[in-house]
Parts: C-alpha cells; structure tokens; sequence
C-alpha cells in the first residue's frame, strides 16, 4: 500500500487552501474596511450608543442699531434637566421635592421623569429664587441637574418692539427681525457629553466631552435708536392729543432706501410679549393697507408731468366738484378754489384739478406708473407680514374709478410702499428697495453681508422729480402743510385726509390724518410718512398729522446737525404765526425756535429743559404773543391710561399740581374758593392721560 496522496486529496487539499485563503482576503479586506475606511464613522455610532449629550445652547447674534448701540441681546440662563433612568430609585422623593422647588404640580414632574428617554427637560429659565433654592438640595437629587442656557433681553424695552420682534424658548425667532434673519442670528448649537454604561449609569472614570458652541451673528440695522425715541415720544404724544385708535411714523433715508425709524401706537415691549395681543406684535407701516387719501397726489402728478399730459404752466379751473359719468365728484373745499394753476393745485390739494390729471393720463398709464412706483407689489422690505395694496381690475376701471383715484380714495397702499414711492421723488426719480437691515457681520466682525442703495429702477426723469419737490415745498410753505413747517429749511410735503373703507364700504366720519413730506430740499436727508387713524376732534391731515412730522423733523435736523439753508424770517408781529412745540427743549434752544417762529417767551421756575408751555403747539396765536415756558430737571412723561387720584380736600394750586405730573388737566366748574368738595370722574377710575377731571370748589 503506497503512502503518497491520491490525486483526488491532492485536489481537495488545493479546494481547502483556496478557500482558507480566499476567506482571509475577504476577512483582511473587512478589518481594513472597519479598522481605516469606516473607523471613524464606527466610532462616531459608537459613541453615540454610549456618550449622553447635554445641550450647549449657543449666544443669539445681537441686534444693534446704525451706531453699534445694542436693541436685542443674549444674557445666561439656568435651566433644570433630568436622565430618567438615574432617578428610579428615588422617583417617588424626587417628584415631592422638585415640584415644590420648581413650582411645577407633582404630576407634571412625575410623568417628566418618567419618560422612555435619555434626557428631559424639567424646566427651562428658572427664577433666581428657584436657582438658589435647587443648588442647595441637589445632592438629595441623583439624575437631576442645572445646566446654563441663553435668553434674549431687549435693553431699551418698548423701542421698536415691533419692529425687533422676539424669541421663544428655544431662542428661535418668531417675529420681526428675529425671525426673518433667525438663520443668521441663531448660531451653531454645541453640547456637553458624557459617557454611560448600558444601564445608563454614569461609569467610573468617564470622559467627558465639550463641543463648544458658536455664537450668532451680528445684525445691524439701518435704524439710529435717537431718531427712534423720537418717533416713539412723537407717537406717544399724538396718541394722547388725538385720541386716535393708532399711530404710525416711519423714517427714511431717501438717498440709501435705509429704515431710520419706525414707530407705533399701540406698540409692544418683547421682553413681555405674552402680556400684549398678537395684534400689537405687526409693525403696522407694513402689515395694513390704508386709503392714502391726498398723500397720493405727488405720485399723479409725476406720472401726468413725466407723460407731458400736463406741464407747469397747465390751468384749471375748481368750481367746487366735477361730473364724471354723470355722478358729481365733490372737491373737499365746497365753494370750490377758481381758476388754478398746477403750482396751485398742488399747494390747494385740489381733487378737480387731480381728477383732471388722471383722466388725461388714462386708464394704462395710470397703472403703469403705480407698477413704477412700485405700488402694486410688495416692496420686499425685510420684515414679515407685508400687505399688498387693493386696486380695481385695470380691465374694469371705469372713468369714475380713475378720476377717484387719482386723488387717493378707492385704492388701498402700504405706508411703507407709499413712502418709498414719494422716497423716489426726492432721490431725483430713482426708487430703491426698502431696507430695516443695513449689514450683517460675522462674530469676528467681517461683514457677510451688507443692504445699502439698492436701486430698483428709475421711475421719472430727475427734472420732473424737481419740478414735484418744488411744488410739494409750496404745499408746506404756503398751502395746506403750513403746520409741517421747520424754520430755516425747505421741506416738501403733502397733507391727506382719507375715508376709512370698513367691510367693503366708506365710511363717513371716519378718517385717517395724513402727512407725508422730506427735507432739506435739495438734498434730503429724511423722508417721514405720518399716519392717524380716526383721530377726535379735528380729522385733517393739515391739523393733525402735519404739526407731529414738523415737530420730529426739526427735532432730526438738531440731532443730525443740519445747517440751516434758508434765512430764518419771523413773521410780523400781529400776523397769525404757528406755535411751535418747545417741550423737552433746554431754555436756549426754546428761546431761538420760540423766536424763529414769531414768540417771546418768559421761563418760569429752574431747570435744565422746557417741561411745559403756556399754549399748545400747532395752533395759531398773533407773532409777539408771550408764550410761558415751565423749567424742570425732567420732562413731563405721558401714560397711555392714569388712575384718578383724589382731589378732594386739595386747594385749587395742589389739584392742578398733581393733575399736572399724572398727565391729566383739572377743570373748575365754579368760581369757588377754597378746597375742592367734589370731582367728576371719582377717584380711582382709569382714564386716558390728557383727560380732564372736573372739580368743584367750595
């Protein structure tokens, strides 16, 4: 018997090998696979089977003004977190002590605990008395632990609240800015991790790993926050003498399309969001279209001068109402304004002679330039909510229809579309995009993106463009606008007075002031649109709205350093001058704008500013009238409601006093002398700063 191998061993020893061999190719080709391909891959699910994360929120980027001055910021924050399966042995103990540290009921915090999960949340941004009262007894809390978060705060409180908008609990942004930029100003989470065993236990010598976070960037605006405050005590202010239902100012730098101010009542402060109604969280310039009434007019009469269907030299004629279709379309002056020339119908606010520039241009020009003007879109402003204006069909629109609105009424625009529209006429017929936004820088300051001049397109010829400023200054120096005068400055503007249209229908009675205007001219720095909405009492935007745009805008021109560009000329004494508005005024500054205007003045008392004024600004007195200015240390502050105090048992001079510094006004009912024995409304009842309490004297 032979001991070699037959030849079928042979082959099965080969078979084998090969296997063995191929088997090890494939198995030193997985080892290199796991062990270099994926490794790092493996690992990172790996470590996710057995490292726990802890959230680290990340800063919020600031928001900041055009001047670096801080409106929306991050401050630290604590909050209370739990891994469920560390607290089962003591859930029943844990649940008692958190809900009364925490003021959350037990059921709330037993079914937190409770959960399938790795971590939970028991409270986010708890109160400093809860902080303390929670490190002191968290040793007796295995599984429960503080970790610092970031919350937003809003350091000038109701300043453009709107406007800034807010956060939720998770800093992400919900309106305003905050949300419309949320991407750039959230930032990039991080997280602490710790390693535990398959238990959830903490093991002994575990790593611990911190991916740090990275704040957000930085968010500047085009607002300057002292033109803001400005428009805010403006609005305050006109709130209070008009008693209107809301007031609105927007700001503009026509020359860069910039949003220097924006301004309401009712407004919000973020801080405190869930105290307001959702109502007060739109920026209102943006989110409501309203008939502009006359504060449309320059708009017709650039497209009818830009056509050539009318030319400076142009005459009208005014009888009081025109016929259109057989319907009598009245002009707001009755007896009518006579023969006119175009100058003249721009500074007499004319509806005849308006209706007669659109019917010249017609029905496809008409709305060819409110698509120029952008009027018939949104102007892409970078906040949310933008309302579209309300226009008939063009297909539609009879020859009644364009000669109304021509003037304003039966069409529907932003504030903020019409003042970028009228923006255009002072940037010498260029429009620009809208902005809030002037640039966004990273971290380490680079800038990622910036917002300034965007031109949108050339709307009319700069020639036309002046010919309108030029008409719109008469307006303000001698026609309708004479309230929105600022002493020592060409300003060109336009008074409106539009009715209210309410579930489809105009609504007599019911009105909305207007102004809107800019200045110096040439060479505008500023473009203001003032709304109010059904103001009491007086109603036209001439007495209304025109007196708060020439108050803020002298009060811009100060604060930006504008030389004067033209003699400042006070009227003759005894000729009917306007009384300017000389509060929160230091006495030398109120002493030159008194005398600008045509008044003498006597201070009363000491101080470093003008707390109150004999006569109410906006009226008319006789220039040489002595008007008695009232120094303090502060200026009066205004409350949007006060509570009666009690005047009973004050003499005449107390009852005035304290009426005085509450932001209310006491009126005598008799010529009694002595305490007051009786007031109407009783004490304690809310009322309407500005408001008067009448008493009796006895």
């Amino acid at each position: 018997m032979t001991n070699k191998p037959t030849l079928t061993i042979k082959r099965r020893t080969f078979v084998v090998m090969l296997l063995v061999g191929l088997y090890d190719v494939l198995l030193l080709g997985r080892l290199t696979d796991i062990q270099g391909l994926q490794a790092a891959s493996l690992k990172e699910r790996a470590d996710q089977i057995h490292f726990r994360g802890v959230p680290l929120a990340p800063f919020r980027g600031n928001i900041v003004d055009r001047n670096g001055h801080l409106l929306a910021g991050s401050h630290h924050a604590y909050s209370v977190y739990a891994i469920p399966v560390q607290t089962r042995k003591h859930r029943t103990q844990e649940t008692i002590l958190l809900s009364t540290l925490l003021q959350l009921s037990p059921q709330t915090v037993k079914r937190r605990l409770s959960r399938r999960q790795g971590f939970v949340w028991i409270k986010r941004r708890i109160a400093p008395t809860e902080l303390d009262a929670l490190r002191s007894q968290l040793a007796a809390l295995p599984g429960v632990h503080l970790i610092t978060e970031t919350a937003r705060y809003y350091p000038q409180g109701e300043l453009a609240g709107p406007v800034l908008g807010f956060t939720g609990i998770d800093n992400q942004g919900l309106a305003g800015i905050e949300l419309i930029y949320d991407k750039y100003l959230t930032g990039k989470p991080g997280s602490i991790q710790e390693e535990f065993d398959v238990t959830g236990q903490s093991v002994a010598f575990a790593q611990t790993r911190v991916i740090p976070s990275v704040q957000g960037d930085t968010v500047e605006l085009s607002l300057d926050d002292h033109i803001q405050w400005m428009a805010e005590r403006a609005c305050e202010q006109a709130m209070i003498h008009t008693q209107g239902k809301s007031v609105s100012i927007v700001v503009m730098h026509p020359k860069t399309g910039g949003i220097l101010a924006m301004a309401q009542r009712p407004s919000m402060n973020p801080n405190h969001f869930r105290d307001y109604s959702p109502k007060n969280y739109r920026v209102l310039s943006v989110s409501d279209a309203i008939p502009p009434g006359s504060i449309f007019k320059p708009v017709t009469l650039a497209a009818a001068l830009e056509e050539g269907t009318a030319s400076v030299n142009s005459q009208f004629f005014c009888p009081g109402f025109k016929n259109v279709l057989g319907r009598r379309v009245n002009c707001w002056r009755p007896q009518g304004h006579g023969a006119e020339n175009l100058a003249l119908v721009v500074r007499n606010s004319c509806n005849v002679g308006f209706m007669e520039l659109g019917l010249g241009l017609g029905v496809d020009k008409f709305y060819e330039y409110l698509d120029k003007f952008g009027l018939k879109g949104r102007t892409h402003i970078d906040l949310p909510g933008e309302a579209l204006g309300i226009f008939p069909a063009m297909k539609r629109v009879t020859a009644l229809d364009l000669a109304i609105m021509a003037f304003g009424q039966t069409l529907t625009v932003t504030p903020i579309a019409l003042l970028n529209a009228i923006s255009a006429i002072a940037n010498d017929g260029v429009l620009l995009k809208p902005h809030i936004v002037r640039r966004i820088l990273a971290p380490n300051g680079h800038v990622i993106k910036e917002m300034d001049a965007q031109v949108v397109r050339r709307v009319v010829s700069e020639n036309v463009a002046k010919t309108v400023q030029s008409m719109m200054v008469g307006v303000v120096s001698e026609g309708t606008g004479k309230l929105a005068q600022v002493p020592g400055y060409k300003i060109a503007g336009k008074t409106g007075t539009a009715q209210k249209v309410i579930n489809g229908r105009t609504e007599k009675g019911v009105y909305i002031a207007s102004f809107i205007g800019f200045g110096p001219v040439p060479n505008p720095e500023v473009a203001v649109i003032v709304n109010v909405d059904e103001p009491v009492g007086a109603f036209y935007g001439g007495q209304v709205a025109a007196p708060i745009f020439g108050q803020l805008v002298r009060n811009i021109f100060r604060y930006l350093k504008l030389p004067p560009t033209e003699p400042i000329k006070p009227p003759p004494k005894g000729e009917p001058a306007m009384v300017p508005s000389l509060v929160n005024l230091d006495p030398e500054t109120a002493l030159q704008d008194a005398a600008a205007f045509g008044f003498p003045v006597q201070f009363e008392g000491r101080g470093r500013v003008v707390v109150d004024q004999s006569i109410e600004y906006g009226g008319y007195r006789p220039a040489g009238t002595i008007l008695q200015l009232k120094l303090g240390d502060a200026s009066r502050i205004y409350l949007e409601w006060v509570a009666v105090p009690q005047f009973e048992g004050l003499n005449a001079q107390s009852a005035a006093r304290l009426a005085w510094v509450l932001g209310i006004n006491v009126k005598a009912r008799n010529k009694g002398s002595g305490v007051v024995r009786r007031q109407n409304p009783p004490k304690g009842t809310e009322v309407r700063a500005g408001s008067v309490v009448e008493i009796w004297l006895g």
